[in-house]
């Protein structure tokens, strides 16, 4: 499972081809929001609150963070090893001297990680979903559904004069 950290990381990797290869990879793309790092990672059997180890590379590993089960022992670790562990679908594999069994049934080794550190084309993106603020907000209404569970308007702080 994949999540990007923007809509800018989303793109670049769309335009640089690395949508595809994940795909043939099996790997799931999640829209870039913060799903993982508010525990929304909507896992199967995270209900029955087993306990459970994962490994992931986005910075949040405390309790639920990543599938809502208190239970869950996650890791974090570099890109790199979290893409080898998901290859090799196994937390005991060491990629630096296990083997994997390839469609042929041959063992093979994982070859070492290269690439850029940065996008050679750079990063892009045509829609960061960043809307300045109005020039003059005193006409701007913000508008909240009374019953909303979720949201509230909070009232103004009371002017108290000079202090």
């Amino acid at each position: 499972m994949i999540n990007p950290g923007s809509e800018q990381i989303r793109y670049t990797i769309e335009r640089d081809g690395f949508l595809d290869v994940f795909a043939q990879v099996g790997a799931t793309v999640f829209t870039n929001a913060c799903g993982p790092c508010i525990g929304m990672w909507d896992r199967v059997g995270a209900e029955k609150q087993e306990k459970n180890t994962i490994i992931h590379s986005f910075n949040r590993n405390f309790a639920k963070r990543a599938d809502g089960n208190p239970n869950t022992f996650a890791f974090v670790a570099s890109p790199e090893i979290v893409a080898a562990m998901a290859i090799a679908g196994d937390l005991s594999f060491n990629p630096l001297k296990d083997t994997l069994t390839n469609d042929k049934g041959e063992q093979v080794k994982l070859d070492e990680p290269t690439g850029y550190e940065l996008p050679p084309k750079g990063f892009a993106v045509e829609d960061a979903g960043y809307q300045a603020p109005a020039a003059d907000g005193s006409k701007v209404q913000v508008l909240v559904e009374p019953t909303s569970k979720r949201l509230q308007l909070l009232d103004p702080f009371q002017s108290l004069g000079r202090c």
